[in-house]
């Protein structure tokens, strides 16, 4: 099994003790869905897990434009194993904490190892540590072409804001 096919059944795992913010099937489309390998589709999902897939469902819903740019731009630097990694994180990404939070994973260095093995491209362009998501909607700004895009979700709240470059 390759590190990017460990991470999907990793964070499917995660998806089905709802851990995370996650919305319905993990924020994939029906069809990408169906393409997950059986067993990892078939995880009982408790009716907590459920519930807040649901509310995050929700929640997510009035971003779906925002969620699929970002799901084409990192498209672009995904491994090609990793597949659909990108529809994961970008819809993940649009939740409230730290991406390594709402991912369900135990800490920014398991992230950063998801974002080596799947995208690693944009590991090397993060030379200088930044919170992921904030990086995410930089890069994505210094790319657009006359569409206002810069707004980092959730940081303005954030304790941490003030440590975004942490070389951590």
């Amino acid at each position: 099994m390759t590190p990017q096919h460990r991470w999907l059944h990793r964070l499917m795992s995660l998806y089905a003790q709802g851990c995370g913010s996650y919305a319905l099937m993990m924020g994939l489309s029906p069809q990408q869905w169906t393409r997950l390998p059986y067993p990892a589709r078939q995880r009982p999902v408790s009716a907590d897990a459920l519930r807040r897939h649901q509310l995050m469902s929700e929640l997510m819903a009035t971003r779906r434009d925002e969620q699929q740019q970002l799901a084409l731009w990192l498209a672009e630097y995904m491994h090609p194993d990793a597949d659909p990694m990108h529809c994961i994180i970008a819809s993940v990404a649009l939740a409230f904490n730290h991406l390594w939070e709402d991912l369900g994973l135990s800490s920014r260095a398991e992230l950063r190892q998801l974002m080596s093995d799947c995208f690693p491209e944009l590991v090397v362009m993060n030379d200088k540590n930044m919170r992921w998501k904030k990086f995410f909607y930089r890069q994505r700004c210094l790319h657009a072409e006359g569409e206002l895009i810069c707004r980092s979700p959730s940081c303005d709240a954030c304790c941490e804001r003030g440590v975004c470059f942490d070389m951590a």
